[in-house]
């Protein structure tokens, strides 16, 4: 029977959970204030030309941050969370992680150059693209993941804010003519590794956490742990993200302008997901207790649709104040995109917070692996019948997702043992 009381018990017990929720809440909510103030005054300033040139490198350089990631989010996050009474294997993990990191983010800007002296297309907009690797060094020195594994969200949401509003404050400051979108990426760049810088030194001095160079064979045993969950990413990333790559390659810079516009409005709205994902993930890991996973589920579904039929409404008035245009095609684009929260509100649960947590790697990484070969196939149908069109585009992310959800059920519904809730 409902009461203050039994009200009062719940909350204690899950006071962690509350409070890491709210500070990854206060966290978004500021990035969504920031996000409304700066987008609205780059379109103005740099025009959708170089504002789309500018996407289409951060996205390029996206991808070298996946491989600089390499699954730690979900696997360092897990392993700390699992030993974060074990200094000294907090230890082993810190400084093997930040080391494979480093290592591979050297290789991504050696790549990187490569490929602006070999791609006439990079090769024009060299320092571009190359600035928009420091992004990447953020990748490599910000341990997110320790803070989620130690459940400690408020950190990240300190650094985050204070990163992003000297993002921020630096555009409106430096950003003044069209010919600056060369120096946006070093703008946000300083922001992100001062975050990352921050972060590391709340571990290693407020924690008291050492940094120890680790043996060949223990960096290997990382590497080798984390392979499954890199290529899992991997597949998921490259037809997330691959969309804007495919825009600028086939249909121009101002229509990846307009699709990055869209598609920023939906990610906000991923956000309340991706905050479940942070606050339940390394309890799941800790306790093995899938108990509260349906009810919220559910809930979330619920919001969903609600939030959908709002977009809906007010999409016009969201493209015009963005880019301070009426653009038809950002709010069908818009419109199409938002009906992908669906699959993901239900992905949540029965992907990553199932299949990681109760170490069914090559069961996660067979659903990302499917996900990616539908994504293609269904790209080259496109392609190949000259159907290929931003809303086409669009359509085709929705349809991935919706394919990924109904695989990761199949996956739960076939390991009765892990998900006896469903």
């Amino acid at each position: 029977m409902f009461s203050l009381e039994s009200l009062k018990t719940n909350f204690l017990k899950n006071k962690i959970l509350v409070e890491n929720f709210t500070f990854l809440s206060v966290l978004q909510v500021s990035n969504l204030a920031l996000f409304i103030i700066t987008i609205p005054y780059l379109f103005r300033i740099l025009g959708s030309q170089n504002y789309g040139l500018t996407v289409f490198a951060q996205t390029a350089a996206f991808y070298f941050s996946i491989f600089i990631n390499f699954g730690f989010n979900l696997t360092a996050t897990r392993d700390i969370s699992v030993n974060r009474d074990d200094s000294s294997k907090v230890t082993e993990i810190v400084s093997s992680v930040l080391t494979i990191k480093l290592i591979i983010f050297v290789v991504s800007v050696l790549l990187m150059t490569l490929l602006t002296f070999s791609i006439p297309q990079l090769r024009e907009h060299r320092i571009l693209f190359l600035l928009s690797m420091l992004a990447c060094l953020s990748e490599a020195l910000y341990p997110v993941w320790y803070f989620q594994g130690i459940e400690k969200m408020k950190y990240i949401t300190f650094i985050n804010v204070t990163a992003r509003v000297l993002a921020t404050i630096l555009v409106f400051v430096v950003i003044m003519v069209p010919g600056d979108y060369i120096i946006y990426p070093l703008v946000l760049g300083i922001g992100t590794v001062t975050g990352a810088i921050l972060g590391l030194l709340i571990v290693f001095v407020r924690h008291h956490v050492r940094f120890r160079f680790q043996s060949l064979a223990t960096l290997r045993f990382y590497l080798n742990d984390n392979i499954l969950y890199f290529f899992s990413n991997v597949s998921t990333q490259i037809y997330v993200n691959a969309n804007k790559i495919i825009v600028g390659a086939f249909l121009g810079m101002v229509e990846v302008a307009y699709y990055d516009v869209a598609e920023k409005v939906i990610n906000i709205l991923k956000v309340p997901y991706a905050l479940l994902s942070q606050t339940l993930f390394p309890k799941v890991a800790h306790d093995r207790n899938t108990s509260m996973l349906k009810r919220t589920m559910w809930v979330s579904v619920f919001l969903t649709f609600f939030v959908i039929i709002l977009l809906f409404l007010f999409s016009e008035k969201i493209v015009l104040i963005l880019s301070g245009t009426n653009n038809h095609s950002a709010v069908v684009l818009m419109r199409i995109l938002s009906i992908s929260l669906i699959p993901i509100a239900l992905g949540l649960y029965y992907g990553d917070l199932i299949l990681i947590n109760f170490g069914l790697k090559s069961e996660y990484l067979l659903m990302r692996i499917f996900g990616l070969v539908f994504y293609l196939l269904f790209f080259l149908i496109l392609y190949t019948t000259r159907q290929l069109g931003i809303f086409q585009i669009a359509i085709m992310i929705v349809a991935v997702e919706f394919f990924i959800v109904s695989y990761s059920y199949f996956l739960c519904r076939k390991i009765n043992q892990a998900v006896s809730w469903l």
